[in-house]
């Protein structure tokens, strides 16, 4: 876990709202204000990395508003998406033109890259676990059609309740050996909940290409240390075109070489974290995962998580990457070589 905020570490007279807000916003894709601009707020922000997915726990005081204006998101690049659980308090919550209270308990769902507005009286404990879109691995369209009539699917109260143990539990799942493997059936989950209210059913076709692409990303995932991994050899172990491998991948947006490339990058810094990894060098772990030039490895690392290998390093185990929508890896582009 690490600490981002905790007003209560600090003197009272850098308790003043505007100086937390400026704290918060630091460390968060909100904005962030209190009711009364002259009260002291209290304020805690802690995150987790699970297996590569950012979870954070947000407890304020001081009927706070987290936001995000029509000005500010045209600012951003590529969209990401909060599944949050409210623990304490009851919330309300604004986006697209629908409105919905959110009961302790209740998850909601926000599009941050886009307007939306979130916010409770007195005090209140928010959890949220954010996926970029693109990992999600549907339209932005799709997606944002979806959030509004997300609490009307049937997979609504599963996905909640994985969610709400997912995030609880965040600080002992974080340390435990095989926290990447729940990574993957999250995002799964949070997918099958968006597609599900995104539109009408899908075509044979449609299911016959979703399966194909579930089975590429898992092959993917298996053979990723594979300094031969490329769109040919995994079409040939589906028994597919390299042209209809590309057909699939395109129709849900993805660039298969990007996608390889960022599923290396999060393994590597998983490793570059982990203390047993601690006397291999850099160059040592990015050839383990495909990365054969360690100035490109260094340059795509940094890109994506806005920190070099050997920064990341220092931060030290357990520190989270959070979703930073300005950085984010198109995956819908070709790209060079994984290798570099």
């Amino acid at each position: 876990m690490v600490t981002l905020v905790d007003t209560d570490q600090l003197p009272p007279a850098e308790r003043r709202p505007a100086q937390v807000v400026a704290r918060l916003e630091e460390a968060m894709v909100s904005r962030v204000r209190f009711a009364d601009p002259a009260a002291a707020a209290r304020a805690r922000l802690d995150a987790w990395d699970v297996g590569g997915v950012a979870v954070l726990r947000a407890d304020l005081t001081g009927d706070p508003v987290l936001a995000r204006s029509g000005r500010s998101a045209r600012e951003d690049v590529a969209p990401a998406v909060s599944f949050a659980v409210q623990e304490v308090g009851v919330g309300m919550h604004e986006q697209f033109g629908a409105q919905r209270t959110v009961p302790r308990g209740g998850l909601v769902l926000t599009e941050v890259a886009a307007p939306y507005a979130h916010r409770w009286v007195g005090h209140g404990v928010c959890r949220a676990l954010q996926l970029p879109v693109s990992r999600l691995g549907l339209p932005v369209d799709d997606v944002r059609r979806a959030l509004p009539l997300a609490h009307r699917s049937p997979l609504y109260g599963l996905v909640r309740a994985h969610l709400t143990e997912v995030t609880r539990d965040a600080g002992q799942l974080a340390g435990e050996p095989l926290v990447h493997a729940l990574a993957s059936p999250t995002v799964h989950l949070a997918r099958a909940l968006l597609a599900s209210v995104a539109g009408p059913a899908p075509s044979v076709a449609d299911v016959a290409a979703e399966t194909l692409l579930t089975r590429v990303r898992s092959y993917v995932r298996q053979h990723l240390t594979d300094p031969g991994l490329d769109a040919e050899q995994v079409a040939a172990a589906h028994a597919v075109s390299v042209r209809q491998l590309y057909r699939v991948c395109a129709a849900a947006q993805l660039s298969l070489e990007q996608w390889i490339i960022a599923q290396r990058l999060e393994c590597a810094r998983a490793e570059l974290a982990a203390p047993r990894s601690r006397d291999r060098s850099i160059a040592v772990v990015a050839r383990r995962w495909g990365f054969t030039d360690p100035s490109y490895f260094s340059r795509r690392f940094r890109a994506t998580f806005g920190l070099t290998p050997s920064e990341w390093r220092q931060v030290g185990a357990g520190a989270p990457v959070l979703p930073r929508p300005r950085t984010e890896v198109d995956l819908t582009r070709p790209s060079p070589p994984a290798g570099g």
